[in-house]
């Protein structure tokens, strides 16, 4: 028999688990380790069910502030039709996403009936003369359109997906922590236990002592 061979520990159903955490497994074999390995899984398991709750309620947390935030500027906002004059130009290239952006000479009419002229952002083949929906402050001037709803909903989601990754994550570690505690302890109680029974299996100790 070699030394460093250790019992198999085959896969525990949940139920299982959760059994043997709770103390309530009927094996005569089961170990103090075993029950503490067991509930450290299903600590971990809680911690990830919490996290995913965390997450979801930051999700919501945020799309609530976000939607008020919104409705808020977008009240500052008009919708109004402008009138394309020139011809689309280049504007350069965005940061994000790495799109190319285009504008036109365009006039459009204030929320003050004011008559306003300038560049705006248009789709790269509008031609002159075509109108083209855009959002003003209330001076008439450019302003960026307000978040869609799946904007926010978007923007929503992965926060809270952030925040569980990061949670789970911390869990899942204090999970390995502790696992690698109870196998060094488990190691120190073999090799204890080797070192004793050993010489009686293999059946050196009696054939020591009677040499002597």
């Amino acid at each position: 028999m070699n030394s460093t061979h250790r019992p198999e520990r085959g896969p525990v159903p949940p139920y299982g688990r959760l059994r043997r955490a709770l103390g309530q497994e009927r094996n005569p074999l089961g170990r103090a380790l075993d029950r503490s390995r067991s509930r450290a899984v299903v600590l971990a398991a809680l911690g990830v069910l919490l996290a995913g709750l965390v997450g979801a309620g930051a999700s919501a947390v945020r799309l609530t502030a976000e939607q008020q935030r919104t409705a808020a500027a977008t009240v500052l906002l008009r919708h109004v039709e402008a009138l394309v004059e020139g011809s689309v130009q280049k504007a350069g290239t965005t940061v994000l996403g790495g799109k190319t952006a285009y504008r036109a000479q365009a006039v459009w009419n204030s929320p003050t009936d004011g008559s306003n002229t300038g560049n705006i952002d248009v789709p790269r083949n509008t031609e002159p003369g075509t109108t083209v929906g855009i959002w003003v402050d209330l001076d008439g001037h450019p302003a960026a359109a307000p978040p869609s709803t799946a904007d926010l909903v978007a923007d929503a989601v992965c926060v809270g997906l952030v925040l569980f990754g990061l949670l789970s994550a911390l869990t899942a570690a204090g999970l390995g922590a502790r696992l690698s505690v109870l196998d060094r302890r488990a190691d120190r109680a073999w090799t204890r236990s080797w070192a004793r029974l050993e010489p009686v299996w293999s059946g050196r100790g009696p054939r020591d002592s009677h040499l002597g």
